[in-house]
């Protein structure tokens, strides 16, 4: 038996509280194993301390199993009538015609001699209290959410007043957007009013939730220096405009998440310009993260002029962006008192905060604890592009931008190199590294404003891009469509992956088939409960036996078991047996269709 193999914690993503009476606990084993049983009992049930060495749990086999590409991951749900639980586990593999079983608790493994000598019952893992406090709870809206993610500037531009400095034409379909570095970024005029304007467009797409990337006062198009907190961005609006916007947004059955960049700010944020004067003596140096207040000012661009040798931290070396020392309580409250006033008077719906995976520990869960005092289902997703558990215990995030789906997707659909084995193993970590009920509210895109359009990641497929769009609507956890991904834009690398919303062109009708391709998907994804579950398996048949094919089918199963759905990706789609009228969807490469 592969013992090294073995990995169980009695915390974290291998046990953990479902809900206030279910803990889902797992173990990773080797792939040499057959069978694996959980003996579990009450910590006091032989008295106590353990009792006389008399403990004795009720074994129950572990029959849910997931295969990754080195292990296997089986997991059961265990409901402790008393609010806690000892355990361990016996683990058996019947390779090569012989019995084998070990006995693993946290002293380590043993065999079955071993174990019934000396006290080894004692070691026992142990969830010693399900407090209900404890329960990781994510709000229950965002898992059937049908996002939109805007990047204002190139969305729409709204009729208004303000007439932006250098600003150009809105740019034709098909122009790509030139670099801005090094030179001045292009303006073509998106703004708040802009996005009220499609608002009808957004509904009529199916979309119930609006991601826009930062909104306040910052010198460039992205926004992401941010100058000034308290203050809408002039060139995309007001106070009001962005109220309005809100609310009309909630008319339309549109929630709204914001985004915070709270790990550095701009160059012109003035508390950066009190220390960018007076160096040493000001009051707010101790606001960012400083080492030789001899810094010069920065060429803009993306050198490495005083960040990159040391004399402060930014983000990624980029003078222009100072890092925010969220670990001072001054800087702290600062940010949350802002997160508050976006709550109060814009009524916003949930925070998308960038760089999270740098801001401190402490800093995350202030600002959970004042945001759901202000609104208990309001939503917190972090940008973070790795394995982000430390993050997901309840406290901190609800949320993740999660990557791994997107990347995982993406390699299969877009590429020959992975098979349909392969592919599983992918999803099947993307989902074995949180929370259940944290995998049900990911945040799942296929491109957005930091990444590749996943038609250019294709190089100009449509039918593995939307092979890839069909698959993430499978997926568990919240979808969301980055702007122009409905109508396939085109767009490489940023700031080209940020290019004008073509609406005379939409207008004209030249992109309804895209358009009928995602609102049929979205529809899928709102009337099928077993679309959003997260409950799934992957299906071999005779045609696959090994999974050395390219084509995937995933049976998906509602959390209620009301009904099957089996989504099939094939990139030469073969033959599938299922009654006509079972067919939910059809097109080349996808099948979607109900199992009776």
């Amino acid at each position: 038996m592969n013992l090294p193999a073995i990995q169980h914690f009695a915390f974290d993503n291998f046990c953990y509280q479902l809900t206030d009476d279910d803990l889902e606990i797992s173990i990773n084993t080797g792939k040499d194993v057959d069978k694996v049983f959980i003996v579990a009992g009450d910590p006091f049930a032989a008295g106590i301390l353990g009792g006389d060495w008399q403990w004795n749990g009720k074994e129950t086999e572990i029959t849910e199993k997931k295969e990754l590409q080195n292990h296997y991951r089986w997991t059961t749900v265990l409901s402790p009538e008393f609010k806690r639980v000892s355990y361990y586990f016996r683990i058996v593999s019947l390779a090569d015609g012989k019995t084998e079983e070990v006995y693993y608790t946290y002293n380590g493994l043993f065999t079955k001699e071993e174990f019934e000598k000396n006290g080894k019952k004692h070691g026992r893992f142990t969830y010693p209290w399900m407090n209900p406090i404890d329960t990781c709870r994510t709000p229950s809206w965002v898992e059937n959410t049908v996002w939109y993610q805007i990047f204002p500037a190139r969305f729409c531009r709204g009729k208004t007043d303000f007439i932006p400095e250098n600003l150009l034409p809105w740019a034709k379909f098909g122009e790509a957007v030139p670099s801005g570095r090094g030179k001045p970024e292009p303006v073509y005029g998106g703004n708040i009013q802009g996005m009220i304007d499609k608002l009808d467009y957004l509904q009529e797409l199916g979309i119930t939730g609006i991601y826009t990337t930062p909104l306040n006062k910052s010198s460039s198009q992205h926004k992401y220096n941010t100058d000034d907190y308290e203050q809408i961005a002039p060139d995309f609006g007001d106070a009001e405009t962005m109220k309005e916007f809100v609310r009309k947004a909630h008319e339309h059955g549109i929630r709204i998440m914001l985004d915070g960049v709270f790990n550095h700010s701009g160059w012109f944020f003035d508390k950066w310009q009190d220390v960018w004067k007076n160096r040493e003596k000001s009051e707010y140096k101790d606001w960012f993260m400083i080492n030789d207040f001899n810094f010069v000012e920065p060429s803009f661009g993306y050198g490495k002029g005083n960040s990159g040798t040391g004399k402060f931290f930014s983000f990624a070396f980029v003078d222009f962006m100072p890092k925010l020392n969220t670990n001072n309580p001054e800087v702290r409250k600062y940010i949350i008192d802002v997160c508050k006033m976006w709550v109060r008077e814009y009524d916003i719906d949930g925070l998308r905060l960038d760089v999270a995976n740098e801001i401190s520990h402490v800093f995350c869960q202030e600002l959970n604890v004042a945001m759901k005092s202000m609104k208990p289902d309001f939503y917190i997703v972090g940008e973070i592009w790795h394995n982000s558990q430390p993050w997901l215990r309840g406290q901190e995030y609800d949320s993740v931008m999660n990557y791994p789906l997107q990347n995982a997707i993406a390699d299969f659909c877009c590429t020959d190199d992975m098979t349909a084995k392969e592919f599983e193993y992918a999803i099947n970590r993307c989902y074995s590294m949180y929370y259940r009920q944290v995998n049900r509210v990911l945040f799942n895109q296929m491109d957005s404003h930091d990444t590749i359009r996943i038609l250019n990641r294709c190089d100009g497929n449509k039918v593995r891009a939307r092979q890839a769009l069909a698959l993430m609507f499978a997926m568990t956890g919240s979808v969301c469509i980055y702007y122009g991904t409905e109508i396939m834009l085109e767009g490489s690398f940023d700031p080209d992956n940020r290019r004008c919303m073509p609406w005379k062109e939409i207008e004209e009708g030249r992109f309804n088939d895209d358009m009928e391709f995602m609102k049929s998907l979205i529809s899928l994804r709102k009337n099928h409960p077993a679309m959003t579950s997260s409950r799934y398996d992957f299906v071999y048949d005779e045609s696959n036996q090994d999974g050395k094919e390219r084509t995937v089918k995933i049976l998906k199963t509602a959390e209620d078991k009301s009904e099957k759905i089996c989504v099939e990706i094939n990139s030469k789609m073969t033959e599938t047996s299922c009654h006509k009228e079972n067919i939910l969807f059809n097109e080349e490469g996808i099948l979607i269709y109900r199992v009776e």
